[in-house]
């Protein structure tokens, strides 16, 4: 008799276990309501100016480095001629101390110097003549001390020339050639600064998409950051679903799931991108009375569509598993 209560609670246990298993296994496969959404970006320029084209048209499919808008930078290019024509003075200052003193300019001083020395000698013997002539006083005192005045003057400008030509043999400072080069590396980096401030002006896509809105026209002004084009990639949606507690406990992050939306025979696969961490309120585009009252977690499934035929705002219907 114990042996049969026994085994008729044991069925019981069983029973009530299978119908727990079956109440959990159709609670996995219920599908989850949500929303197609794409993952948009507004793109605008980093500087403000005046549109002078918009490439990019609504619906239009962009590559990554497609121009989407140029900006007019009719004011922007003589300020870029300045700093190229100010390189191109600091390097052609810089060759020429590298380059040292010109033979030609060398030859003229030597001559210089070669003619002062001659000259030097004329008036040396002259004003050994005029001295004995003013011991005899046969000259003037004055003349005798014009011919030394006219001795310092030549020994003097003889000393510049010296100076001169030696400068000229041993070349530009190191000092000299450290500052052209200084100058020469600023202006280099004033005219990369203002070539990248060029390439500023023209608006390009970062990222492959298609052009969901339009928002500027050619001739109009727009300040930095001001929103030129909303771009989505349309091939990779995703769906939020919001489940129950007891739904998150066989979602893991990458798990397959499949996707049906209204109108579409087509099942779209996708993976478990979010699960999250806080309970919500169920939000308000669930509509089985069951669930309302139910705290849920949001999370966000994300979709495969190479072709893009899905729309944002369609409904779907979430289900774990890839269907099969």
């Amino acid at each position: 008799m114990i042996r049969n209560a026994v085994r008729a609670l044991l069925g019981v246990l069983g029973v009530l276990a299978l119908a727990g298993c079956r109440h959990a296994d159709a609670a996995r496969a219920t599908p989850m309501q949500g929303v197609v959404e794409f993952d948009d970006r507004s793109l605008g320029f980093e500087l403000g100016g005046r549109v002078a084209t918009v490439a990019a048209e609504r619906g239009a499919t962009l590559a990554v480095g497609d121009v989407i808008a140029v900006l007019d930078d009719g004011l922007e290019r003589p300020v870029r001629e300045a700093r190229a024509a100010d390189l191109a003075y600091a390097r052609a200052q810089l060759r020429l101390l590298r380059a040292g003193t010109r033979r030609e300019d060398v030859r003229g001083v030597e001559d210089q110097l070669t003619a002062t020395r001659a000259t030097e000698v004329v008036l040396e013997r002259t004003l050994a003549r005029t001295r004995g002539l003013a011991s005899q006083g046969a000259v003037p005192t004055s003349a005798l001390d014009d011919l030394e005045a006219q001795r310092a003057r030549l020994i003097g400008d003889r000393g510049v020339l010296e100076q001169r030509l030696a400068a000229m043999h041993a070349g530009a400072w190191v000092q000299e050639v450290a500052a052209a080069e200084a100058r020469v590396a600023a202006a280099e980096a004033a005219l990369a600064a203002e070539e990248t401030r060029l390439t500023r002006y023209v608006l390009r896509a970062q990222h492959a998409g298609v052009v969901l809105e339009r928002h500027i026209e050619p001739g109009e002004v727009v300040g930095p950051g001001a929103p030129v084009v909303t771009v989505a990639d349309t091939t990779h949606p995703y769906v939020e679903v919001f489940a129950a507690q007891g739904r998150v406990t066989p979602m893991a992050l990458g798990a397959p799931v499949s996707v049906r939306v209204d109108g579409d025979p087509h099942r779209y696969l996708g993976h478990i991108e979010f699960v999250g961490r806080r309970l919500e309120y169920t939000p308000r585009f669930l509509f089985s009375p069951k669930e309302r009252p139910n705290l849920v977690l949001r999370v966000r499934v994300r979709l495969d569509d190479p072709g893009g035929a899905l729309h944002a705002g369609v409904p779907a219907d979430v289900s774990l598993g890839d269907g099969r």
